[in-house]
């Protein structure tokens, strides 16, 4: 059995045995039961004998055996020799004890000495097993010092990173007890508190976070969630800072959640900035709805009216928060492409004749082509160009059908109509909110998604109210 470059054993190979025998007879009916034994197991087995202290040595240094077979009682050399000067010069190769007799207390001695195992030689066919078991067991400890070792080297290079970090980079023990067992010194400059003070408040990571946002870490103990997760923290003097958290869950060997290990960065700046852009385009959606508001003064309150039920379908969704803004945004300059088309037809107080219809129906087109231009991080542009569609295809401009038509296209084309009906409009008095919800409902899952309509009517008829509204 060979030794590999790290040497663990690896079976199919051969391996070297050093017998410390002053018998010969004994040492040849050794060998013949070991490499019977072992016939199968390995492809070959090497002896060499020695019966003195010199030749051990030298044989220790040259030979290089796998493992030592040592007689315990001999002449000039003894078995608990061997074992004391093995576990010297040669201390990761296994020893077992061949003996005439041994009693319980002297098979101690040898086991406590540093022996792998002891074989009587009345019961010499036990010899093949206690070979392979001593080997085993050395490999088996090989390996283990070895993932040790790695495992050693890999905490310590990760600590001499988390150690210069600027994030706060920590690992959070489950079991047996909820703790922080590391803490990067940037803990102090970020949080105002100490890695100590981590280290002697188990509870110090969830209390640092501002009360509003620590639902984000709900349930956190039991599943991990590895996306980003932003959080307001409350530093030691009472300043609150944003911060974003990446979490990794560690399981032990049976697949249980033992620790969280994760990285913090204070992003406080990055949300002013954010917060800043996000306040400006609002203020460029807001003008771009004015503008459409001062051509045709009859929809004031529309848009910002559509937008304000839509968010509130949204949020009875639970549609997460980028769908949330991506509804707001699209409702407030749904109608942007009628800034397009004439005033006298949209002021226009009696019937709209077939051509003007069909130049109002322009207004979708026209608010894609004009919104397609623009970057955003949401579909506003197509959600824009399909808030007229219905779900049987009899909508406009492309007749699209159900799945076709995006989630926020649907809420917004059920808000858009419940406001428009329940408004005034130069050509008709507000028909009021029983009329809004008798058109939606009579026509749930023909035109208009039911479970929206359903949503929908549960709003209002929980008491939601619309800006100046005339209903």
């Amino acid at each position: 059995m060979d030794k590999t470059v790290d040497g663990n054993f690896s079976d199919c190979s051969s391996i070297k045995i050093l017998l410390v025998e002053d018998l010969k007879s004994d040492a040849e009916l050794a060998e013949l039961e070991i490499t019977k034994g072992l016939s199968g197991w390995c492809d070959s087995v090497g002896f060499l004998r020695v019966d003195n202290r010199e030749d051990f040595l030298q044989s220790i240094s040259n030979y290089k055996p796998d493992i030592i077979i040592s007689d315990y009682m001999m002449p000039h050399f003894s078995g608990m020799e061997v074992i004391d000067l093995a576990l010297k010069f040669s201390p990761s190769t296994p020893i077992v004890i061949l003996t005439g007799s041994m009693n319980e207390e002297t098979a101690v001695e040898c086991m406590k000495a540093g022996a792998s195992d002891y074989v009587i030689k009345e019961h010499m066919a036990r010899l093949p097993f206690a070979v392979k078991e001593a080997i085993k067991r050395k490999k088996e400890e090989r390996l283990r010092a070895a993932a040790e070792e790695a495992l050693e080297e890999s905490e310590r290079k990760f600590r001499l990173i988390a150690e210069k970090a600027n994030d706060l980079v920590y690992r959070y023990e489950l079991f047996p007890e909820r703790k922080f067992s590391y803490v990067s010194p940037s803990a102090t400059k970020i949080t105002g508190y100490t890695p100590e003070e981590h280290y002697s408040n188990p509870n110090l990571g969830f209390e640092l976070v501002h009360p509003d946002d620590r639902w984000k870490l709900d349930g956190l103990s039991e599943q991990v969630n590895q996306s980003p997760i932003l959080l307001r923290w409350i530093r030691k003097n009472g300043e609150i800072i944003w911060t974003e958290q990446m979490n990794v869950p560690v399981y032990d060997d049976e697949g249980n959640l033992i620790a969280i290990e994760g990285i913090a960065r204070d992003v406080t700046e990055r949300q002013k900035t954010s917060e800043a852009l996000k306040a400006a385009f609002n203020s460029i959606v807001t003008v771009l709805s004015d503008v459409l508001n001062l051509k045709d003064p009859y929809t004031e309150f529309h848009e910002k009216n559509v937008a304000k039920l839509a968010v509130e379908i949204g949020r009875k969704m639970d549609l997460d928060e980028q769908t949330i803004e991506a509804l707001r945004v699209s409702a407030m300059v749904h109608d942007i492409g009628k800034i397009m088309i004439p005033t006298e037809i949209l002021s226009k107080p009696g019937k709209l004749s077939d051509i003007e219809f069909e130049i109002i129906k322009r207004h979708s087109v026209t608010g894609f082509e004009i919104l397609r231009k623009v970057e955003l991080p949401w579909p506003v542009a197509e959600i824009v160009y399909q808030h007229h569609e219905r779900l049987d295809g009899s909508g406009y401009p492309r007749h699209l059908k159900e799945d076709e038509i995006l989630l926020e296209a649907k809420i917004i084309m059920v808000a858009d109509v419940v406001e428009a009906m329940s408004s005034h409009r130069p050509y008709r008095a507000a028909l009021g909110f029983d009329a809004a919800l008798e058109e939606i409902r009579s026509n749930a899952g023909r035109l208009y998604d039911p479970k929206i309509v359903e949503i929908c009517t549960s709003i209002i008829e929980g008491g939601f109210t619309f800006l100046e509204s005339d209903q």
